[in-house]
């Protein structure tokens, strides 16, 4: 387990370096040539980037607690910690998000003199090219390891890929003609409605899993017919479960007969946790009890 989770760590802080070193690269790039360029919408876009650059080192900083073993004083592991930071990423963009609204009102109602200038086009499609590369990449990479922090990363990343697609397409309009120069403000209003967007979705299933909210219908149905599939299990109830950080809690009553010997009794709910660490969707934590045919208990939980 140990090593798992430092390879876990490794390359998780391998994807995200990559990712701050070009977000780096990136805001420089979208500010300067936003401010060279005369394009609000491109300086906007480098908020974003820059907001990326936050949500990286959140991602470097929590990744050395969350791949922790567990320990006296986290018996259930670290994993909510890295739920904590997928939080934090989805808090960042939607603060982002808002920031960028409000600057980008005051541009539609006062618009720039000049129009933007090519640069500032030149670096949109730089952007938009280079971070749909750095997405796919880091959504990838949080499939191979299970990894929400991750995940929510690369659509923080894809969402600059689709924050750069209007600013490019504004400030092209601009140069073609100069009296829609007003778009630059309303590109960047267009900005942030997808970050806030993102934002939002990446933060609601975290604040759904940190108020213990039970799994899916499906997957407690499949965990209970997993129970069942055991010989000598005769019903399932009292079937609870969790979410933590990737994976979910269950616990359960398993009904047996109750002439059973207790040392097959015991083989019984063995078999259970095993079946159900085996073959459970994303079970990283079980417990299971026993309780003969003729005890009364609650309706088994549809």
């Amino acid at each position: 387990m140990f090593s798992d989770n430092q390879d876990r760590l490794q390359k998780t802080i391998r994807t995200t370096s990559a990712g701050l070193l070009l977000n780096v690269i990136l805001s420089g790039g979208k500010i300067a040539g936003g401010i060279i360029g005369y394009s609000h919408a491109l300086v906007a876009d480098g908020v974003h980037s820059l907001a990326d650059c936050f949500t990286d080192v959140a991602i470097l900083v929590g990744a050395h607690f969350w791949t922790k073993p567990s320990d006296e004083n986290h018996p259930h592991g670290h994993a909510r910690i890295e739920t904590m930071v997928s939080g934090f990423v989805g808090l960042v963009m939607i603060l982002t998000g808002l920031l960028i609204a409000w600057k980008s009102f005051g541009s539609i109602m006062k618009p720039a003199a000049n129009p933007p200038g090519w640069i500032a086009f030149a670096i949109a499609i730089i952007s938009i090219a280079s971070k749909e590369i750095l997405a796919r990449w880091t959504l990838g990479m949080s499939k191979k390891l299970k990894s929400p922090a991750l995940a929510a990363n690369a659509w923080h990343q894809r969402s600059d890929v689709l924050s750069s697609i209007p600013v490019a397409v504004v400030v092209l309009a601009a140069r073609i003609e100069p009296a829609l120069i007003f778009l630059d403000g309303i590109g960047g209003a267009i900005v942030s409605l997808f970050i806030l967007k993102l934002g939002i979705d990446i933060l609601r299933p975290v604040l759904w899993q940190l108020s213990d909210s039970a799994a899916p219908p499906e997957i407690r149905d499949e965990l209970k017919r997993i129970a069942l599939s055991v010989n000598g299990v005769l019903d399932v109830h009292n079937l609870r479960t969790r979410f933590h950080g990737d994976g979910i809690q269950t616990d359960m009553h398993i009904v047996v007969d109750p002439d059973l010997p207790m040392k097959k009794a015991f083989s019984i709910l063995k078999s259970v946790e095993k079946a159900l660490y085996q073959l459970g969707p994303g079970v990283t934590d079980v417990l299971v009890r026993l309780e003969p045919q003729e005890t009364k208990y609650p309706v088994s939980e549809p």
